[in-house]
């Protein structure tokens, strides 16, 4: 009786409000989303935003570094011109990759880095690409050495490894297009044959062949910087007193005086502000749709080391037929020891 009189009571007790009501859910996160809309997301973001964006979880920075990514950026058309530049230091046994990050348009004051590959920015060093009619080949550029040429159609993103084999296995080296045959130079061993320091693809045959001896000294020369094609002619820049030029026509190499850097000096005018750094000059490359300059100089007092330094140029056409610069941004990018080489830079969509 005792017992069934508690139980009574104890029902009759009323619970006080706080008691009764539920806990709120936790709002939705980003992060709750699948991965597959974030990349979505992402993808039409600007890449300037990608180093900050990196911060904000594991989640964020695993999926910026995906390959996935790059292939939501080629499916929704937002791809950005990225440039890199590849440099030897001396106390390193292997060339370093940069790329150069300029922060978000927002910003009044533009100012730009070079950040070592890989990055939230990179997160691949990048591939030497040509193009071919609806094709584009590209050529790894890391270690270790490789035989494979890599191809895809411009309509696809994916890349496939069913092109023939070089004849010998390269890590960076430099190449070009003419006439639809890609051109491919140095990047081998040293104790290679003389004849396998370049070779020719054919990409109508689908087939290798062999370039002739350059010669001993552009073989051995430690940078090769570009190959630049004018006349029908292929112009090697290399680090020697002079450059190559190799004739397809002929079959025949030969050396020529090396062409001045500087010739932006001759084309573009406006840039006044410029004019000291044109004897220092290591770069000029079409970017965006405008001039980018890079130059070096020294870090006082002691001239040890150097500071690699950026201009982006917008570019305008005057009535007279005069092409103006006007300078959107300069500063210094990256300090490098003095001894340090410039290898080459790359303009690549991604």
């Amino acid at each position: 009786m005792l017992h069934s009189s508690v139980q009574a009571a104890a029902s009759a007790v009323v619970e006080p409000p706080w008691k009764k009501r539920k806990p709120n859910p936790s709002p939705p996160s980003f992060l709750s989303l699948p991965d597959v809309i974030i990349l979505n997301c992402l993808a039409r973001v600007s890449k300037s935003y990608y180093p900050i964006l990196s911060l904000v979880s594991k989640t964020f920075r695993s999926l910026i570094l995906s390959i996935e990514l790059n292939h939501a950026r080629f499916h929704h058309k937002t791809q950005e011109s990225l440039f890199s530049i590849c440099i030897q230091l001396p106390d390193r046994p292997l060339p370093l990759w940069f790329t150069l990050w300029i922060q978000p348009d927002h910003i009044e004051k533009k100012k730009a880095k070079l950040v070592q590959v890989p990055s939230s920015y990179a997160p691949q060093e990048p591939l030497l690409v040509c193009t071919v009619g609806s094709d584009i080949y590209a050529f790894s550029q890391r270690y270790p050495p490789s035989l494979f040429m890599l191809v895809r159609n411009k309509e696809s993103a994916i890349w496939r490894n069913d092109a023939p084999k070089m004849t010998v296995a390269r890590v960076n080296p430099a190449a070009c297009v003419l006439h639809g045959k890609i051109y491919v130079m140095g990047g081998c061993k040293e104790n290679e044959s003389p004849e396998s320091w370049g070779e020719v693809f054919d990409t109508k045959t689908r087939t290798w062949e062999p370039l002739p001896d350059p010669g001993a000294e552009l073989r051995f020369s430690s940078v090769i910087r570009k190959i630049q094609i004018t006349q029908g002619k292929l112009y090697v820049r290399s680090n020697e007193e002079k450059d190559s030029v190799y004739d397809p026509e002929t079959r025949k190499w030969d050396a020529t005086a090396k062409a001045p850097v500087d010739a932006v000096r001759c084309m573009v005018k406006g840039l006044s502000s410029l004019n000291k750094n044109y004897r220092s000059m290591i770069e000029a490359v079409e970017y965006c749709g405008k001039l980018l300059i890079i130059w070096y100089k020294f870090v006082q007092p002691r001239r040890r080391e150097k500071t690699i330094c950026c201009a982006l140029v917008a570019l305008e056409k005057r009535q007279n037929g005069q092409v103006w610069g006007k300078v959107e941004w300069s500063n210094g990018v990256l300090t490098v020891p003095s001894s340090y080489f410039f290898l080459r830079s790359s303009v690549i969509l991604t």
